[in-house]
Parts: C-alpha cells; structure tokens; sequence
C-alpha cells in the first residue's frame, strides 16, 4: 500500500509538471515531444502494481488495446465512427494513420474506470453503464486539449455529437467484456491515474484551449 501512496503522489507531481511545461508556450513544443513517454510512464506504473497477474488476464488486456487500436483505424479510414478526423504528431508512431498508443490508451482508460467501479454496491449492469457515462465525461473534457496539441483534429475543428455517442457504445462494449470475463484483480494506483488525467486536461482545457 505505501508502494502505491508514493506512486500517487509521484504522478500528481508528474502530471503537474506537464501541465505548466504545456501550458506554457516556450515549453509546449518539447512537452509535446514527450507525450506519448508519460503516457506509457503512467500505464506503466498502473500495472506495476497490478495484483493477480493471471495469462486470462494479459488476453483481455491484449484484447481490449486491439479492439481499442482496430476500432480507431476503422475510424480515422472510414470516418463513419466518431466522426471525421485525423491522428497529428502529438501520440507518435502510426500505423494506418492510426498510432498504437492509442490501444493501449483505451485499455489504461478501461482497466481504470473497471477496478473504480468494480467494488461498488450495485448490479454490474450500473456498474457498466455509469462506466461509460465517466468514459464520456473523460473524452469531453480532452477533446479540445488533444486537438490544441496536436494529438488528433477534427474536419472543420468541430468535435461531432457522433464521437460522443461512439466513446459510450464501444466503453460499454469493453467494460462488458470485463465483467463478463469475471476479472478480478485490485489496484490502488489505476483510479488515481484516471482522475489525475482527467484533471490534467480540465487544467489544460481551461488554460489554452
């Protein structure tokens, strides 16, 4: 437990560091650089601490990051998921236009919003529908920092109602695999990040977007 206290209060620091070197114009540039490193830092630390590690486990991780990876693909070539848009600098290497990060984006996200919720005192099905709602909350939040560093833009810069409704579907979608795979494993780190991260993009939101 105080392994996962200290973790905690790294990240906090770390996040708020990258909120001052990307909010600040003369830093923004290299702090950008950086942001697919601190993604993996943080899922990295997240799954550290992961209990239980079970090979069923490592095949829904596996499973969620490619559903998340592929289903990004389909959308950014076909632009009937979400919407129009196209990936930028701000998450690396890409493949189809598409970079990998972002799979694994969608299963840091995923595993999260799971273990947050997992423990509380109401039917799975609540549990699986309250998670995308947060999955929802957490998108609308990002989707204008992530444009304004160049994580990904939007045809004509306008963020479609369609987006929104697909982030919902394809959350329920894998925390129902989740569920019905029947994991169970506790992390102390996983909802922190997640809150940390939607923090960091409230912050960011709110000082240059």
């Amino acid at each position: 437990m105080k392994r996962e206290k200290k973790i905690n209060l790294f990240l906090v620091i770390f996040f708020g560091v990258g909120i001052f070197g990307l909010g600040l114009e003369s830093t923004r540039e290299l702090f950008m650089k950086l942001m697919p490193f601190s993604l993996l830092l943080g899922m990295g630390l997240m799954f550290w601490v992961h209990r239980s590690w079970k090979p069923r486990h490592l095949w829904f991780f596996l499973l969620i990051a490619l559903l998340g990876f592929g289903v990004e693909i389909a959308g950014v070539l076909t632009g009937e998921i979400f919407g129009s848009y196209s990936y930028g600098r701000g998450l690396g290497f890409q493949l189809w236009g598409t970079p990998p990060m972002i799979g694994l984006n969608w299963l840091m996200l995923i595993y999260a919003v799971y273990v947050l919720l997992r423990k509380m005192p109401m039917h799975p099905v609540f549990q699986v529908f309250m998670g995308a709602g947060l999955m929802v909350a957490y998108d609308v939040v990002m989707e204008p920092v992530a444009m304004k560093l160049d994580m990904w833009n939007w045809a004509g810069g306008i963020i479609p109602l369609q987006n929104y409704i697909a982030w919902f579907v394809i959350s329920l979608v894998m925390l129902s695999v989740f569920h019905l795979a029947r994991l169970r494993f506790r992390n102390g780190v996983a909802p922190v990040l997640f809150f940390i991260q939607m923090g960091f993009f409230l912050v960011l939101h709110l000082w240059i977007a």
